[in-house]
């Protein structure tokens, strides 16, 4: 054959041959969707076949004439990394990832100054009422004062004197260590409680001594917030049980109630000593009188523990042991209360004023 001839066969094979998209033996791809987005998952697939196929095996690949619309992705990793089209929900959050809602770090002296404000945040019911008595001691004359004492006899027709008499006080010194003892009993524990918590305590310590002066000293006029601030000091052991384990140096509130109620104690027996306790109970009957309401002082102390269990909250409240405390309080509050009531109507005769 000639050489001419072999070039024009070679050249009509390679024209019969030539197929678009073929170039060099490589096929070069459609212009479309890229492989990426081509799977899609088989929804018409027998549920009989799935528990012998894999997760893999129930997806088909389409064809490449058929182009997909482009999905719409919820991140940027699920839009780049997968293959196949994610059915799960993406959480939302509240609040996106801004520099606004990112929550700044405190640094270690704002943590400190906000710990000393906590710490010295001034109790303002303690507060307020230190600074009532002081003006009604000050500006408030001795007739008028009278109207507040708690006198026996006289509070039935006057019912406000069973409050009222502890914020009148006899002296100047019996005024400053009521309001300083106040101040160092209760400024913790309104922190810790709250104001109207406190507010339950305080009352409750007054009418309580109120009363018990009336039942075991029937002829004592009793004046000053005394009871108020041993209810105050005994209900620290209440406080100190339900937040056990997140008060701080809590061993030293119950060694503070022993040391006050032991110097009182001593104070009660210096004043009146066993040699001179005839002539000096003598005397102070005559004069109608007596010089210290002790059992004001016992009932506001002993009425501070129950109040305490009742009105207080911690973090130990579901604990069987407190449930029992604060049942056990309520009953005992409610005996006392209807035996001051029957001892008052039945058996309490004096009528002095």
């Amino acid at each position: 054959m000639a050489p001419d001839a072999d070039c024009e066969e070679v050249e009509r094979l390679n024209v019969q041959e030539y197929r678009p998209g073929v170039h060099q033996g490589r096929r070069i791809l459609p212009d479309g969707a890229p492989p990426a987005q081509a799977w899609a998952e088989n929804e018409d697939l027998d549920r009989s076949d799935s528990a012998h196929n894999s997760p893999g095996e129930n997806r088909r690949l389409l064809s490449p004439d058929i182009i997909l619309p482009p999905q719409k992705h919820k991140s940027r990793l699920q839009a780049g990394l997968t293959l196949g089209v994610s059915n799960t929900p993406r959480k939302h959050t509240k609040c996106p990832q801004t520099p606004r809602c990112i929550k700044r770090q405190k640094s270690k002296s704002q943590k400190r100054r906000e710990k000393l404000f906590a710490i010295l945040k001034p109790p303002y019911f303690i507060v307020s009422m230190i600074f009532f008595i002081v003006t009604i001691h000050i500006w408030i004359p001795e007739e008028m004062r009278a109207y507040l004492v708690w006198s026996p006899g006289a509070w039935w027709r006057e019912p406000w004197r069973l409050l009222t008499y502890g914020c009148v006080h006899a002296s100047v010194v019996h005024l400053a260590l009521n309001a300083v003892v106040a101040l160092a009993v209760g400024w913790c524990l309104e922190r810790e409680q709250g104001w109207w918590r406190v507010v339950c305590v305080w009352c409750g310590g007054v009418a309580a001594g109120a009363l018990g002066a009336g039942i075991l000293q029937p002829r004592v006029h009793v004046v000053g917030a005394s009871a108020a601030v041993y209810a105050l000091l005994t209900a620290h052991l209440p406080n100190v049980c339900l937040r056990f384990g997140h008060v701080p140096l809590w061993w030293f509130r119950p060694l503070s109630v022993v040391v006050l109620g032991a110097s009182e104690a001593c104070w009660a027996l210096v004043r009146s000593p066993p040699a001179r306790a005839a002539a000096a109970s003598a005397h102070a009957h005559a004069q109608g009188a007596e010089h210290v309401a002790w059992a004001a002082h016992a009932l506001g102390a002993a009425v501070g523990i129950p109040i305490a269990f009742i009105v207080f909250t911690g973090e130990n409240d579901s604990k069987l042991v407190i449930k029992v405390c604060r049942v056990v309080s309520l009953l005992l509050l409610t005996a006392g209360i209807i035996a001051a009531a029957l001892h008052f109507s039945l058996w309490y005769d004096v009528d002095l004023d």
